[in-house]
């Protein structure tokens, strides 16, 4: 499958998001600086990475297609959800050792996921439901049976989100509240082809040449950039000069809470929980675009590479998150620059641990940050591509154990 530079910078820059927002998420009740950043990276940066699974889910059932020349390709890749299963566990069982070895005592679930696994167990259920979308797309190609459109799809997804709030039963059971939540989000990213998409992200209409140069003209290019800057600015200004307590809307965007949940955060969750989660949704889908559209289509060497491999970051990366707050990593750059740190009122809202000039939080922040830039470099050196290849090379052995007769 060829591969888009523009989309593995985009997956670069969100693995380095994934990795801060878990390095910051422990501070959120000692800084407003730690608070804000914190609440914009996670109002869209798995909704983000959801989508642009959905692009690549589309394109490799494509491509694969394409190679066997054969028309209405409904293959289930059982190797990728056998693949996305054994990572989901290992990681799960990688998260729970290194957890108990610090003093911690996890509760085990087989079939429960509240943490940072469910982004796998919800990879391999998509493969499962939009194998049969698949399916149902083919069966239209019956005379008289017409095809769903794309339109009416995503428009029950969103639905469907929107609904599902209003059923707290549905929780973190095989991730299901989070599988359906962000189903609209992936679902508009498997019905968009992701190379007739970028020349729309550089000025042209969807389907132009893969160069943009097509129908572009230098006065819509610019504009896409300058409305793309203007979402973010934007989105980061109301979460920096929010009120203290709009941290909480943090809960919306996590597609795991219920709306009876969040009553006891709004008191309106509710009675408008349906179209609060779609706004929510499409404020994700918004910066999202606005992400994708200002990244280079270039190839930037190892930070390209790195959105290659965002799957061993994804696993590796979250211990070592641990180790920083219990050696205070963050607290100790303040001191260092500066500022002080009361630890008897950290966790207490609102800000009182974090003591000091804005300057000195500012700065301890931004080396905290770059401490972040450089793990999630680390590892994306290929040496940790181990244990999730073979993680995934299981899942293709498992598949492979008993292979139907329309995969050969």
């Amino acid at each position: 499958m060829m591969r888009i530079y523009k989309y593995d910078n985009v997956k670069a820059l969100l693995i380095f998001l994934v990795v801060i927002g878990h390095m910051t998420t422990d501070y959120v009740s000692d800084s407003h600086m730690v608070r804000w950043i914190t609440l914009w990276i996670y109002s869209f940066h798995m909704p983000a990475f959801i989508f642009i699974s959905g692009l690549v889910h589309k394109h490799y059932i494509t491509e694969e297609r394409a190679s066997l020349g054969i028309k209405g390709e409904t293959r289930l890749r059982w190797d990728k959800v056998w693949g996305f299963f054994f990572c989901a566990y290992g990681l799960k069982l990688f998260l729970q050792f290194t957890r108990t070895l610090m003093g911690q005592n996890p509760l085990w679930h087989w079939i429960q996921e509240p943490g940072i696994p469910w982004y796998l167990f919800v990879m391999a259920e998509y493969e499962l439901l939009f194998y049969v979308m698949r399916l149902i797309d083919t069966g239209s190609e019956v005379p008289g049976k017409k095809r769903l459109k794309p339109w009416m799809m995503i428009t029950g997804a969103f639905a469907l989100s929107a609904v599902i709030g209003y059923f707290p039963a549905v929780g973190d059971t095989f991730c299901l509240s989070r599988m359906i939540n962000f189903l609209p989000i992936y679902m508009i990213g498997y019905y968009l082809d992701m190379k007739k998409f970028l020349p729309l992200l550089k000025g042209g209409r969807y389907g132009d040449a893969m160069d943009g140069s097509d129908g572009v003209s230098r006065s819509r290019k610019t504009a896409i950039l300058a409305v793309s800057w203007l979402t973010i600015i934007v989105t980061m200004a109301v979460c920096c000069f929010g009120k203290w307590g709009m941290y909480s809307w943090r809960k919306w965007f996590t597609g795991r809470r219920s709306y009876a949940f969040l009553q006891d955060f709004f008191s309106y969750a509710y009675a408008n929980g349906w179209w609060i989660r779609i706004a929510v949704w499409l404020v994700a889908l918004a910066i999202t675009f606005a992400i994708i559209a200002i990244v280079p289509d270039k190839d930037f060497g190892f930070i390209t590479v790195m959105g290659s491999r965002t799957l061993q970051v994804y696993f590796w990366h979250r211990p070592l998150c641990y180790l920083f707050r219990n050696w205070k990593v963050l607290p100790r750059l303040a001191v260092l620059f500066g500022g002080t740190y009361n630890d008897a009122v950290a966790g207490q809202a609102k800000g009182l641990a974090f003591g000091g000039s804005t300057m000195s939080m500012a700065l301890a922040l931004t080396a905290y940050c770059l401490i972040g830039l450089v793990m999630t470099a680390f590892f994306s050196l290929k040496v940790f591509e181990h244990p999730t290849k073979e993680l995934m090379l299981l899942g293709s052995k498992a598949a492979s154990v008993r292979k139907p007769k329309t995969d050969q």
